[in-house]
C-alpha cells in the first residue's frame, strides 16, 4: 500500500514537470492505420432481443400465443446478410514532451444506421499517457484520456460473434480517466472514473445519462492484475450510484459489482473464464436492474438493487484451422431486500412489475441464461472464414406472479434458439 500511495505521489508531481517544456523533446507523428472489411450472415429459428439489424444478440423471446390459433407467433426464422461492422481505426504513437510518452487511438464502425444506410459511429477515441521509471525503476503510470472499454468488459471471451459474450460478459465503451500502475513485473493496478454515455443505466425516464449526471458521483473502477508465464488473473470491481427521481429529490441508489478474471495460453491454446456477482449492472448490459421498496416519504424513494450470478469459459485451439467455444451461463438471485412496498406506514404488498428497473434489452421475469457457441474458423493470412452455431436458452417466470424477492412465484418455461453465424473477414 505505501508503495502505491508512493507512486501515486510521484505521478502528482511529475504530471506538471514533464510537460514543463514548451517544444517536445520529440514528436514523430506516427499514425498507424488498421480495419477490417466484415459480413456476417445470420439465421435463426426464432425472434430474438437483439441490437440494431439483429446483429447483437442477447436472447430470444418468450412466447407470444395467438388468442385464436394458439400458435407462437415468435417462432418465426429469419435470415440476414449485413457488412455493417466493417471498422477503421488509427493507433497514434511516437509523441514525447519531456519525460511524458503520448499514444492515442481513434476508431469508428459503420454500425450506426440512417433509415435504411449505415453511417459511421465513434467507438473509441482516447490520449493515453505514460510515465516510465516513477518512483522506482521497473515502474511504469499511464492515464488514459477518452472514449475506451470499460475495464469490467475488456476481457472478452474468444468468438467470432459481435456481441463478445454479452450479456454473460460486461459490455460498455464509455468516456474515462483511468490509471494503471504497473508495480514490478508481475502487478498492475488500475483505478478512475468512468461516465457511463452510450451504455447508460435504466431507471423511470428509461435508459438515461440524467441519473448519474445529476447524482453527481462518477461510477467507479478499481482493480488488481497479475501476469505470471502464460498465465493472468484480474480481480476488480465496479461502483456506481444513481439518483432515479433527481429533480428536487433525495433519491440514491448504489451498486457493487465485483469481478474474477483467469487467462491461461499454450503456444496454440487459450483458456479464459470470467465471473462476476452482478447489483445492478444494467449500464453494462447485464440481466439486471434494481427496484422501488419504500414511497412512504415523497421526498426520498428508496430502493434495492437485483442481484444476479454471470459467468463464461471459453477456449481457442489452432492457428490455420481454429476451433472456439464459448459457454455462459446467469442466474438470477433476486432482490437484495424484500419488496414489500410500504405506503404510509402500512405495506402495499409485493413490488408492481412497473417498480422495478430493470436492462432495457433484457425482460424483468427473466429466471437463468444459458448459452453454447462451438466455432469453426480457417485463417489464411489476412483472411478469415468462419462458422458459429449459437444454443441460446432462456426460462421465463411469469411477470405477474412475482415474490417478495422480485422473481416469479411459478415455475418457469423454458425457450431456445438456434443461431447459425457465417463471417468473412479481410483484415487491413
Amino acid at each position: 500500500m505505501k508503495k502505491t500511495l508512493y507512486c501515486l505521489l510521484v505521478l502528482l508531481v511529475a504530471i506538471p514537470a514533464a510537460f514543463a517544456q514548451e517544444k517536445p523533446s520529440k514528436l514523430t507523428n506516427h499514425l498507424t492505420p488498421y480495419g477490417f472489411f466484415r459480413t456476417f450472415a445470420i439465421f435463426d429459428s426464432r425472434q430474438n432481443q437483439a441490437g440494431l439489424e439483429d446483429l447483437f444478440y442477447y436472447l430470444p423471446l418468450d412466447k407470444n400465443n395467438d388468442p385464436l390459433t394458439g400458435r407462437d407467433m415468435n417462432a418465426n426464422p429469419s435470415f440476414k446478410l449485413l457488412s455493417i461492422t466493417t471498422r477503421l481505426g488509427f493507433d497514434m504513437s511516437g509523441y514525447q514532451f519531456g519525460s511524458t510518452k503520448v499514444t492515442g487511438k481513434l476508431e469508428v464502425d459503420f454500425y450506426l444506421m440512417n433509415g435504411s444506410a449505415a453511417s459511421l459511429r465513434l467507438r473509441q477515441a482516447y490520449v493515453k499517457l505514460l510515465w516510465d521509471g516513477l518512483g522506482y525503476a521497473d515502474n511504469t503510470i499511464s492515464l488514459t484520456v477518452g472514449q475506451a472499454w470499460n475495464p469490467m468488459s475488456a476481457d472478452k471471451p474468444y468468438s467470432v460473434n459481435l456481441e463478445s459474450g454479452t450479456p454473460f460478459n460486461p459490455f460498455s465503451r464509455s468516456p474515462q480517466v483511468m490509471m494503471d500502475a504497473i508495480l514490478g513485473k508481475n502487478f498492475v493496478l488500475t483505478a478512475g472514473a468512468i461516465y457511463p454515455m452510450q451504455y447508460r443505466p435504466t431507471g423511470p425516464e428509461g435508459a438515461s445519462e440524467n441519473y448519474i449526471k445529476y447524482g453527481m458521483i462518477p461510477e467507479l473502477y478499481a482493480g488488481v492484475t497479475f501476469r505470471g508465464g502464460d498465465f493472468l488473473a484480474r480481480l476488480g470491481a465496479d461502483f456506481i450510484s444513481i439518483k432515479p427521481r433527481w429533480r428536487r429529490v433525495k433519491d440514491r441508489i448504489s451498486f457493487i459489482t465485483p469481478m474474477l478474471y483467469l487467462q491461461y495460453s499454450y503456444e496454440n491454446l487459450k483458456v479464459n473464464a470470467k465471473t462476476l456477482l452482478a447489483s445492478g449492472g444494467d449500464h453494462l448490459c447485464l440481466m439486471n436492474g434494481y427496484a422501488l421498496y419504500d414511497y412512504s416519504d415523497p421526498d426520498r424513494y428508496l430502493y434495492t438493487p437485483l442481484r444476479s450470478s454471470s459467468s463464461y469459459f471459453s477456449f481457442s485451439y489452432g492457428k490455420k484451422w481454429q476451433l472456439l467455444c464459448m459457454v455462459g451461463y446467469i442466474k438470477a438471485l433476486g432482490a437484495a431486500r424484500p419488496l414489500e412496498l410500504a405506503e404510509s406506514g402500512t405495506y402495499k404488498g409485493y413490488v408492481d412489475p412497473a417498480d422495478i428497473h430493470y436492462f432495457t434489452r433484457g425482460f424483468k421475469n427473466i429466471d437463468q441464461l444459458m448459452r453454447v457457441t462451438p466455432t469453426l474458423a480457417y485463417n489464411a493470412g489476412k483472411l478469415t472464414v468462419a462458422l458459429e452455431y449459437n444454443a441460446t436458452y432462456v426460462e421465463y417466470g411469469d411477470l405477474t406472479k412475482i415474490g417478495a424477492n422480485g422473481l416469479s412465484t411459478v415455475k418457469p418455461h423454458g425457450i431456445l434458439n438456434h443461431r447459425l453465424l457465417g463471417v468473412l473477414k479481410f483484415n487491413l
